[in-house]
């Protein structure tokens, strides 16, 4: 008998009406078949709800085995990372996968990912991401030019490696995980700690989050591009980056890192060359303010 792992899959939505319908498609016809899905509208303005109850509705009735829910906030949060933390308060499943609701995937996603599970050890499974525009066309195959600007050659195959060698070598420098659905996570209550705390970031609380998850175990790394991650005019991706506030998150996470974990000589090298590149890329004066 195969041994099926209950995913739950959160669904966070904000003005994506545009997309949700495709979305929760995208989901339940995994060929791994999920155990509960959990849409969160964060007081969308748009279309969104009508479609996500519609859509819903159908769920429920051709999928009984699901488990379904909705919640719907009254207030906007204005942070993605509070949508995360209701999430993983919401769910029931022993893993959970965030699947943001403009993005896409294969149908072979979670198949894939969970296999990483198979390690006992594993807290944090993922695939490659391909990059797509908001008509759903591919811009790029991969994401592994942007994380592995050291031409290291890290991400040419599949891994397992234990979280804090992981962070030592490579995330420190940078968050290396361009987006949460592309992730699945091992449940632990302690990991609404990590995201309560990530509520004090503005644009690198998932950074944090991943950091403080691979404390707790190993990461699984799949290259398969079944992760599909839009980027376009309303993204979270495309409205950060633009002040010298994200510098000054990326001076503190290194900071963090630094304090906090084995770090060698060759990656702080790479850290401090990371922040001379935001500086330049994103046009940052020399004001760094103190964290």
């Amino acid at each position: 008998m195969i041994d099926r792992k209950r995913v739950s899959v959160v669904v966070p939505n904000y003005n994506y009406g545009r997309y949700i319908t495709r979305r929760i498609d995208s989901v339940i016809n995994q060929t791994y078949p999920i155990y509960e899905l959990i849409v969160l509208d964060d007081c969308s303005s748009d279309n969104s709800v009508k479609k996500i109850e519609k859509k819903l509705t159908e769920v429920r009735e051709r999928y009984p085995e699901i488990k379904v829910s909705f919640a719907r906030n009254e207030k906007n949060s204005g942070k993605a990372m509070s949508q995360w933390k209701k999430g993983f308060e919401l769910a029931t499943g022993d893993y959970i996968w965030i699947a943001e609701a403009d993005d896409l995937c294969s149908p072979l996603f979670l198949e894939e990912v969970m296999k990483g599970f198979d390690d006992s050890k594993v807290v944090l499974s993922y695939t490659e991401s391909a990059i797509i525009n908001s008509w759903g066309l591919m811009i790029a195959p991969s994401f592994r030019w942007s994380r592995d600007k050291e031409k290291t050659g890290r991400y040419k195959d599949n891994y397992i490696k234990d979280g804090k060698k992981e962070i030592g070598e490579i995330m420190a420098i940078r968050c290396t995980i361009p987006n949460v659905s592309a992730v699945v996570f091992k449940y632990d209550k302690k990991f609404l700690k990590y995201l309560e705390r990530t509520l004090k970031f503005i644009q690198t609380g998932d950074w944090y989050f991943y950091a403080k998850v691979l404390e707790n175990g190993k990461i699984a790394y799949n290259r398969k591009s079944l992760n599909k991650f839009r980027i376009h005019g309303k993204s979270k991706t495309s409205e950060s980056k633009r002040d010298w506030g994200h510098y000054n998150e990326v001076c503190e996470m290194h900071r963090w890192f630094l304090r906090n974990f084995v770090i060698s000589d060759e990656v702080k090298k790479w850290m401090k060359l990371e922040e001379l590149r935001i500086k330049k890329v994103y046009g940052v004066e020399n004001n760094e303010k103190s964290a």
